[in-house]
């Protein structure tokens, strides 16, 4: 693109946020909680062939570990709550099972979890030798990791069981974990199986479908991604397989820009994943009771206005630099071999949806050859991203806050 394309990109990008901040018509992102109380209107899908029905709203457990906002989340009418072994150390976990034992519904609440297993990056699948803080895909260590959450969610089975990040279709197919998830399921100990994928996603919901032991799909759905149409295909043809489909990262981000002046309407990228009829349920991540008021609220109407299209579509040109679609495309860009997508989703886990742990773990989780060890600000930086994400500054950013 010429000087001339860049500056008519930074004037439509100035001209917007003009607009926002000069209040001509076009709301602020950052929207302000509705009460909602008796008046919510639970609207449930049915879960594909485990004939699960959820309310299209549900929680996403990863970035709180507060008890109050789940016992809130319980009495509002959410039932399902989707979690994983490495969530916050396993807090989560932890206080998911200590809220449901208090309760005694655990009858009542479909609980999700996920095993995380060391993979080969370059090969994108699963490997049996375990790498950072992931530990090798084997029976031993999924039959270790499963009892370790279920003693934490204290319960002996859960609803939905994942094989947590797969970001290609040969880690979505890979037989030996594919037969410990079907004997967790036979054995009882799981009701439903899936996989989950944040990269890749439409050539790995596809492999996934056709694979014939899945039962759900967890996958990154959200107005930002340019693949978007793609995505939404291969949902599609694995909800006509019979999978029920949940989607995750729906806000696209949270945060528009680094100065975090701006925000997702994120009541409105709620809608525009639940405008796929394919869609059952969202987890979004909520962290405040206002969160909640909010994603729940969208359930009162469905229908995206006039209004929130508008907002999204700005918000597609504000974030575009900010938001990283996990392509790949940079890695051969780097002389060092450091694995970039992994570092900018820690990246947005610090500084879009401030999960501090969730940051660091996803870093420690990369072996030291292809995380920032590797990088060390080497002051020569030749990563390139095709979108336009400046990826020298995310990585001293993240030197800096571990201090690399």
């Amino acid at each position: 693109m010429g000087e001339e394309g860049i500056n008519r990109r930074e004037f439509i990008l100035k001209t917007a946020l003009g607009l926002i901040t000069a209040g001509l018509g076009v709301q602020p992102f950052k929207a302000a909680s509705e009460e909602i109380g008796k008046s919510l209107r639970m609207v449930y899908r049915t879960l594909g062939r485990t004939g699960l029905s959820i309310p299209v709203v549900s929680f996403g457990v990863m970035n709180s570990d507060s008890p109050d906002l789940i016992r809130k989340a319980l009495d509002m009418g959410i039932r399902h709550l989707d979690t994983a072994h490495v969530y916050l150390r396993g807090n989560s976990e932890k206080v998911i099972g200590r809220i449901l034992e208090e309760r005694k519904c655990r009858n009542e609440v479909y609980v999700a979890t996920k095993m995380l297993f060391a993979r080969d990056r370059e090969k994108k699948v699963f490997v049996r030798e375990g790498g950072g803080r992931y530990v090798g895909a084997t029976e031993s260590n999924f039959n270790k990791q499963l009892e370790t959450s279920f003693k934490r969610l204290r319960t002996d089975y859960v609803d939905i069981l994942y094989l947590h990040n797969c970001f290609g279709p040969l880690m979505s197919t890979y037989e030996p974990m594919m037969e410990v998830f079907a004997k967790a399921k036979k054995s009882g100990k799981a009701r439903f199986i899936g996989i989950t994928t944040h990269s890749n996603e439409p050539e790995t919901i596809r492999a996934a479908a056709d694979a014939g032991i899945w039962d759900v799909i967890l996958t990154s759905y959200n107005f930002m991604q340019r693949h978007k149409e793609e995505v939404k295909k291969a949902v599609e043809y694995s909800a006509q397989k019979g999978l029920g489909v949940i989607a995750m990262k729906t806000q696209g981000g949270v945060k528009l820009n680094r100065e975090k002046t701006v925000e997702v309407n994120h009541a409105a990228a709620l809608k525009w994943v639940l405008d796929d009829p394919n869609v059952c349920t969202t987890i979004p991540g909520m962290t405040t009771f206002d969160h909640m008021d909010l994603d729940l609220s969208v359930m009162r109407d469905l229908s995206l206005s006039e209004e929130e299209k508008r907002d999204l579509k700005i918000s597609s040109m504000l974030g575009e630099p900010f938001y990283c679609q996990q392509c790949g495309s940079c890695v051969p860009s780097c002389s060092r071999g450091v694995y970039i997508p992994a570092l900018m989703r820690a990246y947005m886990y610090a500084e879009g949806y401030g999960n501090l742990i969730e940051s660091e773990w996803t870093i420690d989780a990369l072996p030291a050859e292809h995380s920032l060890q590797a990088c060390g600000g080497c002051g020569l930086c030749t990563a390139a991203c095709r979108y336009g994400i400046n990826i020298t500054d995310r990585l001293n950013f993240l030197m800096t806050r571990y201090a690399v």
